[in-house]
């Protein structure tokens, strides 16, 4: 599409150069430029033609009703449209060249405000009697690289699908100024929008730096916690490993001895109450053991509480020590190992 444009230009040039020669002060010789430049297969822009100082003199008074026209004529070609042409009156009448250009000029304008570009729009637009005349103009646009389309005659009711327009149409003096006081509202919106993002960037940097820094305080508070904790759990430590150590000992040797937690000492005379289990038994066997075959008890993981004192018979009269263990073994019913 930009090719197009450049070709435009470049074959818009040599008229340019003709306005501005010296033999360019006849109306009817400036006329004769316009007519040329609108019937030129090529040329598709005209502002700059429109410009030249020869071209704009033929709005003086002075200069004959019958060029005056011209002038009219080329502002269309510039932005205007065949039914813009249809409804002025006073303009020169058209050759078949100027025809099929205003046409294709008009088509590049329906195809940018039309919705939907349909064949009876398009067809009452540009005064065209049949669909396949459309469909001509409508092909040759499309190979002169001026729109990008596809034609939809089977669709109800049939259209020209439009993609692309090529950007070949001037723009009108009068509607300058309301373009530049759009796009000069569209940068004030947009300098709002990134003094916004600025703003935005700026407040997030700022609290980025006051995180990193409680995240420095919180890590240096803790590290500092970590290390006093350290170093009265070692002193704890230190005191509380003695004290369990004794304990440990005084326990080993409580087993050992076999004295139950909560059991009255052996010292002063009094019994002393001992548990008993079946490994016991085994480890104090004198010849008499657990079932025998005659079908004795089973005392495995049973517990008796013994008395048992220092010497052989308690102030009872009672059996103590190793006696008393066999005589306990004696009446719990356990056989003799054979």
């Amino acid at each position: 599409m930009d090719q197009a444009q450049s070709r435009a230009l470049e074959a818009l040039q040599p008229f340019i150069h003709l306005t501005t020669s010296s033999t360019a002060s006849s109306p009817r010789f400036v006329a004769n430029i316009i007519a040329n430049a609108t019937s030129n297969p090529n040329t598709y822009v005209f502002a700059e033609l429109l410009e030249t100082p020869a071209v704009q003199a033929l709005r003086s008074s002075e200069t004959p009703e019958e060029f005056r026209g011209y002038l009219k004529l080329l502002e269309i070609f510039a932005w205007g449209t065949w039914q813009e042409y249809q409804e002025t009156a006073g303009l020169p009448a058209l050759n078949n060249e100027q025809a099929l250009k205003l046409r294709l000029l008009s088509l590049l304008t329906l195809s940018s405000t039309l919705r939907p570009l349909t064949y009876q729009g398009l067809m009452q637009a540009l005064s065209i009697t049949s669909a396949a005349e459309l469909e001509s103009l409508v092909t040759t646009a499309i190979y002169s690289s001026l729109i990008v389309a596809r034609l939809s005659p089977a669709t109800n009711p049939p259209t020209v699908n439009v993609t692309a327009v090529a950007p070949l149409r001037d723009v009108r003096a009068q509607t300058v100024s309301a373009m530049i006081s759009i796009l000069s509202e569209w940068e004030d919106r947009c300098g709002d929008i990134i003094n916004g993002i600025e703003a935005e960037i700026a407040k997030i940097k700022d609290q980025t730096v006051k995180n990193a820094i409680m995240d420095r305080q919180r890590t240096a508070a803790l590290e500092k916690a970590i290390a006093d904790w350290d170093g009265e759990s070692n002193e704890n430590t230190t005191g509380a490993a003695g004290l369990r150590g004794k304990n440990v000992k005084h326990g080993v040797r409580q087993a050992k001895a076999g004295f139950r937690p909560g059991s009255s000492s052996a010292a002063g005379g009094t019994s002393n109450k001992r548990e008993y289990s079946a490994d016991d038994l085994e480890d104090e066997d004198d010849g008499y053991f657990e079932n025998g075959s005659d079908g004795g008890l089973d005392v495995y993981g049973s517990r008796m509480d013994i008395d048992e004192g220092l010497g052989g018979s308690s102030s009872t009269g009672r059996a103590t020590g190793p006696a008393a263990a066999r005589q306990t073994k004696r009446l719990l019913g356990v056989g003799r190992k054979t």
